[in-house]
């Protein structure tokens, strides 16, 4: 077998990324073959071959899987943003299931992991709160931004996206026809001279306050005719936008953010209402973006310690105290730890806004919080960490508290069984896996880990 080949296969299995699955010689070879459904029999074409597995697109599809929809979005396909949108629902929250379960078998050394059911999003579609789009420049085009390709840089037009909140679509193309019209100029990360200017765009909205910000992100401080070109955007729709935030980033890093915030005009917070509680918080903090489903995660994940009334908890990686305020309610005391300055400042305003008065909260560093507060006793510890998991000296300052129980929150399977073995490995249990599908028609997938010693 050799790229540009053809071939004709039935389609074995599939993965969080949408891909079907075929296993060749004896099983030791993988093919990924993009939008190819398990059962379907196809003709393909070998793209690319590696030592274990290959690529391969699909050139002529047999048979249709009972499973298979029509895609909503006009750049499926292309876009690299949504995996999922071919597959029907319910299969969707099985494959997810199935990602987790996996997880949990091969890296964290479960035998037979029991996953409960998938809880579905309460939306489908129009669920997303917030967007990030690159932006760049080439020799024809000045500004060109939306989602990136598949396994890629170069960017896919934004023209329609049916998983953002309606309003927050409709903000995003007001700004780019703005940028365009402008005449501003993108990023060139090959040159990265000063002709170059913006990187990414980032729009937010509160589903339920309705609420929202929008930021510019540069790789310098916009000179006076980009200030004031910018400034007229919010000016002249100023019933669309909130508030417009300026953010440098010079730096080399795949991280969006700078440390270097300005406010181009109107508001630089906005709020939105979970449940019984109001949040405040700035445009590079963290929140989930699926507000209605977030809501369901931080009632069961704050049930979970319920049980043991008056408890300690210790909440480490806590945002601008969203999951904080559920725990709140059910705890004696909480102590949340934030390391982003922008969500630290926050937590203890939303501790505030809401009389919230058994949360202490600290800034700083999960690790070196954690290693601090070693001298303290905590019945539970509540974990919500980005997708790279927790630091080596987060696990170890946990396993020497020795609380009752652990609760991890996490988008990342991987790493979540990663950690998970560790807590395993040092005399904790796993009593219950709970994914929540947060992102409807991406193969990402919320879950909710309860360990007790």
């Amino acid at each position: 077998m050799k790229k540009r080949d053809q071939i004709k296969l039935t389609i074995d299995d599939i993965n969080n990324n949408g891909e079907g699955i075929v296993r060749l010689g004896d099983k030791r070879f993988v093919l990924f073959i993009n939008d190819a459904l398990p059962g379907e029999e196809v003709t393909c074409e070998i793209t690319s071959i590696k030592k274990n597995y290959g690529t391969a697109t699909v050139i002529n599809k047999h048979t249709d899987s009972p499973n298979r929809i029509n895609p909503q979005c006009l750049s499926y396909g292309a876009c690299g943003g949504c995996q999922l949108q071919h597959i029907n629902y319910q299969t969707q929250l099985n494959l997810k299931n199935q990602t987790i379960y996996d997880a949990m078998k091969r890296i964290a050394k479960m035998p037979s992991p029991e996953v409960n059911a998938c809880i579905p999003s309460p939306s489908q579609w129009q669920y997303r709160n917030k967007i990030t789009l690159p932006v760049q420049t080439s020799q024809n085009i000045k500004l060109i931004t939306g989602y990136y390709r598949k396994r890629s840089n170069d960017i896919v037009p934004f023209q329609h996206c049916p998983v953002l909140l309606k309003n927050l679509e409709k903000n995003t193309h007001i700004l780019i026809e703005e940028l365009i019209k402008g005449e501003f100029y993108g990023w060139d990360t090959s040159k990265n001279n000063v002709i170059n200017f913006i990187r990414h765009i980032v729009l937010r909205e509160a589903e339920f306050s309705k609420s929202n910000l929008s930021a510019i992100i540069g790789g310098r401080m916009p000179r006076k005719n980009e200030y004031l070109k910018l400034r007229q955007i919010i000016n002249s729709h100023s019933q669309f936008f909130n508030g417009i935030q300026f953010n440098k980033n010079s730096s080399k890093s795949n991280f969006i953010w700078g440390n270097h915030f300005s406010t181009i005009g109107g508001e630089s917070v906005m709020e939105e209402t979970l449940g019984e509680f109001k949040f405040q918080f700035e445009i590079s903090s963290f929140f989930q973006i699926n507000s209605k489903q977030a809501i369901n995660l931080y009632q069961y994940a704050s049930n979970l310690i319920a049980e043991n009334a008056g408890e300690n908890v210790l909440e480490l990686y806590s945002g601008v105290g969203t999951l904080t305020a559920f725990l709140s309610k059910k705890a004696k005391q909480v102590t949340a730890v934030e390391e982003w300055p922008q969500a630290s400042k926050y937590l203890n305003i939303n501790m505030r806004l809401n009389d919230i008065n058994n949360v202490t909260a600290f800034a700083g560093k999960a690790e070196d919080v954690s290693e601090s507060l070693l001298h303290k006793k905590y019945d539970t510890v509540v974990l919500d960490p980005p997708r790279s998991g927790c630091d080596n000296r987060v696990i170890a300052s946990i396993l020497k508290m020795a609380p009752n129980k652990i609760v991890y929150v996490s988008c990342a399977p991987a790493t979540l069984a990663r950690d998970i073995k560790g807590f395993i490995s040092n005399g904790y249990t796993v009593k219950s896996i709970q994914p929540f599908d947060m992102f409807p028609q991406t193969g990402h997938v919320e879950s909710v880990v309860l360990l007790e010693h």
